[in-house]
This record gives C-alpha cells, sequence and structure tokens, in this order.
C-alpha cells in the first residue's frame, strides 16, 4: 500500500489541468479526490482524462475534478488481506487497477494499486 506523498490526492475544486502532475508523477493512474479532513470524495482516473478531452475539447481547461470525477468508487478497508483486494479489483462490473485504503470514518490512509498487488507476487 502506498502511503502520504506516495499517494496522488487533489481537491474537488482542483482544475483539471491543473492536476496533470499530480496524475502522472504517482504511477497509480489515478487522483483521489479528497475535501479538506481528507475524507475521500471521489477518484479521476487517466482513462477518465481521456473521455474528458475528448467529450470537452478546450473546456476541459475550465473543468474541476469534482465535476468529473467517480462520486462513487470502490475501495477498501485497511484490515484488508491482499487477496481480497485483487478480488474487488476484478470484480463486476468492470475490474479497476487500484483501491482506494479508507478507515470507517471515510478517511483516507492509502492506495492499493493492481501493479502493486503484482509485484508483491498476490
Amino acid at each position: 500500500m502506498k502511503k502520504q506523498d506516495e499517494i496522488p490526492v487533489c481537491k474537488e475544486g482542483d482544475f483539471i489541468m491543473d492536476q496533470l502532475v499530480e496524475l502522472t508523477s504517482k504511477g497509480c493512474g489515478c487522483l483521489l479526490v479528497i475535501d479538506e479532513e481528507y475524507h475521500l470524495r471521489g477518484t479521476f482516473t487517466d482513462g477518465d482524462l481521456r473521455r474528458t478531452l475528448k467529450a470537452s475539447g478546450e473546456a476541459i481547461f475550465k473543468l474541476t475534478v469534482g465535476e468529473m470525477c467517480n462520486r462513487k468508487p470502490r475501495s477498501i478497508g485497511p484490515e484488508a488481506m491482499a487477496v481480497e483486494a485483487m478480488q474487488k479489483m476484478e470484480s463486476p462490473p468492470s475490474p479497476v487497477q487500484f483501491l482506494p485504503v479508507i478507515d470507517h470514518q471515510n478517511i483516507l490512509i492509502g492506495i492499493v494499486t493492481l501493479h502493486g498487488l503484482v509485484s508483491a507476487g498476490i
């Protein structure tokens, strides 16, 4: 699990184009959208970026992450085992590449990535 400075985070009001470095620099393929208290509010993936760019064109410069993020992302608790994380990533309706790790108060603790699990031999 990646923690603290390794987590790609942003706020709902951040402009998408201002968050491109954060989106790409942490190697997760996503942004975890949080509020001031670190509650998870949504996710925004590199796929979301491509779809938004295709649909919006130049208007993307005026869009915030909060306007385009997934408000109901899959997540997992800190006590979950790696096998459970892998199963949750692969479950329908479509597979995902990451899971935000949140506590019982929806506070972001970290992120588990498919690459990280595979690298660990799961």
